[in-house]
């Protein structure tokens, strides 16, 4: 790859961390924060309405996504998106400001609107930066930053929300929250203007419906002239609404039954993100340029004892935190193919609809894993999500296992 290359993916691949970053890091600020204007009953409640309206719009606007990768510039419509971050993150100060829930949770909604609205434009530029070759290393590399933002924005958060303990800081904390959020939207959109690749022409004839339901099952009917691709999108979905429960249960489970602070607890996820992006960094690497689907199931399974372990022992904090990081770690191997599988055999401005179809699947998995969690919780505790977690992944590993093409075959396909 060579260096003019290299530079052309740093726009994109920033302009993606600080997206990612601030997501999380309101995200959390809401789980760490907000939570402390409701009873203390009322936490799982708060923490599930939150990840809920995030992913809203990804069910209700992923044909729309779709549509505007396929008929647009697709590095225009990430800029636009990255400038609409700023007024959003503007909203989400205001709720801080007043303590106001309703508002905070408006801007999660919207902030999950926007992010919606250029996932196809940002996943579907890697083949316009790096050509068929570049997929694998822009794939794995997205997604490693992508997790390191989860980190970042996890993490500070924590440090935020703990910034009441100290006497001296405690009357600022808004002030740095309402900051750090405008801040890094703004760095966001500057970086994206940089992003300029040769892209393919965009397609003014296409008749995409924008009705949810039938662009789902027309999608799925388009999928099946693709070996193995419906089903390497049931597995992504999967993976993710595992991330999800993983995510909320993690942070019920360190403040309750480890009884962690806020910064210990986003340490804990931040050295999640670690795995998550160690683990597809290494797919990235192992990979060389080739699809290697036996990765999947040897991941899955990696997940699976991890977490069962986790249900079984109920460890303390130094345990829990090595299996829940090798659990991170093993997604990592499970879901880079499955991305690269993808942008492999899906061409031109299809893709961008591809990826809407996939979004709205994975989306649509995380809704209703917010209700398991929701469920599951309130029924029994946090170990029992990750028994409900373990079952997940049994099932999703032995179906790739089954019907993923190569996912059984301890070659390159």
């Amino acid at each position: 790859m060579n260096k003019s290359v290299k530079t052309s993916w740093l726009p994109l691949f920033i302009t993606n961390f600080l997206g990612v970053l601030n997501d999380n890091y309101l995200k959390y600020l809401v789980f760490f924060i907000s939570t402390t204007w409701m009873m203390k009953d009322q936490e799982s409640i708060v923490i599930m309405l939150a990840s809920a309206l995030f992913v809203l719009p990804y069910i209700a606007f992923s044909p729309i996504a779709g549509k505007l990768a396929r008929d647009h510039a697709k590095s225009k419509i990430i800029q636009r998106a990255k400038l609409y971050e700023i007024p959003i993150m503007a909203i989400a100060s205001v709720g801080f400001i007043l303590q106001n829930v309703t508002i905070t949770m408006f801007a999660i909604f919207l902030m999950g609107l926007q992010s919606c609205l250029f996932s196809p434009a940002k996943y579907g530029i890697i083949r316009d930066i790096g050509g068929k070759e570049g997929i694998p290393f822009g794939t794995g590399a997205m997604e490693m930053l992508t997790f390191m933002g989860v980190l970042i924005g996890t993490y500070i958060a924590g440090v935020t929300s703990d910034i009441s303990l100290i006497e001296s800081l405690s009357p600022y904390r808004t002030l740095i929250v309402c900051a750090a959020l405008i801040f890094f939207a703004v760095l966001g959109w500057l970086f994206s203007l940089k992003i300029a690749p040769k892209e393919t022409v965009p397609d003014d004839e296409d008749e995409t419906t924008l009705n949810p339901i039938l662009f789902l099952i027309r999608s799925y009917k388009w999928s099946k002239q693709i070996k193995g691709l419906n089903i390497v999108i049931i597995g992504l979905a999967t993976f993710w609404a595992i991330g999800s429960l993983l995510q909320m249960n993690i942070t019920v489970h360190c403040r309750n039954m480890l009884q962690l602070s806020d910064t210990a607890t986003s340490t804990i996820m931040a050295l999640v993100a670690v795995g998550i992006g160690a683990g597809c960094y290494l797919t990235g690497v192992i990979s060389n340029k080739k699809l290697k689907m036996y990765l999947v199931p040897i991941g899955g399974t990696g997940m699976l004892l991890c977490v069962s372990t986790i249900f079984i022992v109920n460890p303390s904090t130094i345990l829990f935190t090595v299996l829940i990081v090798l659990t991170a770690f093993f997604a990592g191997i499970f879901k880079i193919p499955l991305n690269s599988f993808i942008q492999d055999r899906v061409h031109g401005r299809k893709l961008g609809l591809i990826l809407a179809y996939n979004n709205l699947m994975l989306f649509t998995f995380i809704l209703v894993s917010a209700g398991i969690f929701g469920l599951v919780e309130t029924m029994a505790n946090s170990l029992m999500v990750f028994a409900a977690v373990a079952v997940i992944t049994l099932i999703i590993t032995i179906v790739a296992w089954l019907r993923i093409p190569g996912a059984n075959k301890l070659k390159a396909l």
